[in-house]
């Protein structure tokens, strides 16, 4: 019976600091500089989206430099690093694309220069080859970034419809018609 009850409070435990792992792992995707830049654009859906294609950038810069140089010590370990705050990042960008398409922010100016941009990260996620050791992460990258690629297309038409129609809240940051 004691025992049981000591098995009972450590899944207790465990489960108790699940959600702080979860978030910490969240956390180091942005340093504390990009977390704050992004607060303070959170009433600029433009500038906070080009954000976003920023530090993905950044991750993709990185990722070159590692698949560049397989001598570096980690070098896998820290490519699966990489690839896994690029996919996170890919699924913020997401998230907040979404967010304010629902609330009708003009997002055309950001969209027109991620479209392109997005469209070339297949490229250096497809030269990182693979590796056993970060396979998964470069699959679930390449997933992401097309996901990215694909909904930012199919969002740019639909904005350039929905603009067309409603002339008077083009330029805006959201709240227009539903």
């Amino acid at each position: 019976m004691r025992r049981w009850i000591h098995w009972c409070l450590l899944l207790l435990l465990l489960a108790g600091s699940a959600p702080r792992l979860l978030a910490q792992q969240d956390q180091d995707t942005l340093t504390e500089s990009e977390i704050e830049q992004i607060r303070e654009n959170a009433v600029h859906p433009v500038d906070r989206i080009k954000l976003y294609m920023k530090f993905i950038d950044q991750r993709v810069d990185d990722i070159k430099k590692l698949a560049a140089d397989p001598a570096l010590t980690h070098q896998k370990a820290q490519l699966r690093s990489k690839l896994e705050e690029f996919t996170r990042l890919c699924d913020e960008l997401q998230d907040n694309l979404d967010t304010y398409d629902a609330a009708h922010a003009d997002l055309r100016k950001a969209l027109k220069d991620l479209a392109p941009d997005s469209g070339k990260w297949p490229d250096v996620l497809n030269r990182v080859g693979t590796d056993a050791t970060y396979d998964f992460s470069r699959k679930t990258a390449l997933a992401a970034s097309q996901s990215v690629n694909d909904e930012v297309k199919q969002l740019l038409a639909e904005q350039d419809k929905y603009f067309a129609d409603h002339k008077d809240e083009r330029g805006k940051n959201g709240s227009g018609p539903n």
